[in-house]
């Protein structure tokens, strides 16, 4: 498998997209994949000429079918997605929380627990796009005609405004001791029903709910790095009323209760493996 990622550094794509990268030759042995929030935004451009599926999570009928490309907006709930073969090609650009709109054009809030189109909300520009990408060879060439493309498609006057930017970054940085009403209160000449809304537009959530993912990516982090948890000083550190309310959010976000989730061999950042309807 050739993983090749890219974090721009030419502007305006600088702070807005986190991460650009090529996929390519991915195998995995199961069809399924859960995908856990993180409160971000994807554009995903498959090269391979194959579709992907997402499923019903309860039921495990196809609920989408998605080709050529697509967008994943903040979603507040795990996903299930896959396709019928094994070996993948794909590029991805994994938008910084509050950053797509100058890229879409649209609010956030639109793709809110959505996955769409990428042709609806780019034009056939990203089609033309993919075919370029298609006929190269060269995974640098690739990811130059990829950002050259970003570039081309930012518009800087749809950006969010400088104090929002503060409280977002605020609330990454340390979601754990950030409160929503002083960020709020922090606002100048917003009150907090327009914060929220200005929020809704740039995030795809509310304050409240992107903290919740946030921290609930703590635990999850957390529990990837070390081999032993003491759930009550997790459930602490993190701000929890206590560790039953740890679990709750994890298990509503993720869909796994946090033991069998520690049971399980897991080696990546946000997505695994799950056959299981």
């Amino acid at each position: 498998m050739e993983y090749v990622p890219r974090v721009p550094n030419t502007e305006p794509l600088v702070g807005a997209v986190e991460v650009m990268f090529l996929l390519d030759g991915y195998a995995p042995d199961h069809v399924r994949e859960r995908i856990v929030p993180n409160g971000r935004m994807t554009l995903v451009i498959e090269l391979d000429g194959r579709p992907r599926y997402v499923f019903d999570n309860t039921s495990g009928e196809v609920l989408q079918v998605c080709r050529h490309a697509w967008l994943s907006g903040v979603h507040e709930r795990h996903i299930t997605i896959g396709e019928t073969r094994p070996v993948n090609k794909l590029m991805a650009v994994q938008f910084a929380p509050g950053a797509s709109v100058p890229f879409t054009r649209r609010p956030a809030s639109e793709f809110r627990n959505a996955v769409v189109n990428g042709e609806l909300v780019f034009g056939p520009s990203v089609l033309e796009l993919r075919e370029m990408l298609v006929g190269l060879d060269s995974p640098s060439r690739q990811l130059d005609v990829l950002e050259s493309w970003l570039v081309n498609q930012v518009d800087p006057t749809l950006a969010a405004p400088a104090q929002l930017v503060r409280a977002i970054e605020r609330l990454v940085e340390s979601p754990s001791e950030t409160r929503i009403a002083e960020l709020a209160a922090e606002q100048a000449d917003l009150s907090s029903k327009h914060f929220i809304e200005l929020f809704r537009r740039h995030v795809g959530t509310t304050p409240k709910v992107f903290q919740r993912i946030l921290r609930f990516f703590q635990i999850f982090d957390a529990l990837q790095r070390s081999e032993k948890v003491s759930w009550v000083d997790l459930s602490t550190d993190l701000g929890f009323a206590d560790q039953s309310h740890l679990h709750r959010e994890f298990q509503l976000f993720s869909g796994y209760r946090p033991g069998d989730f520690r049971n399980q061999d897991h080696d990546r950042v946000n997505f695994f493996a799950d056959d299981e309807p």
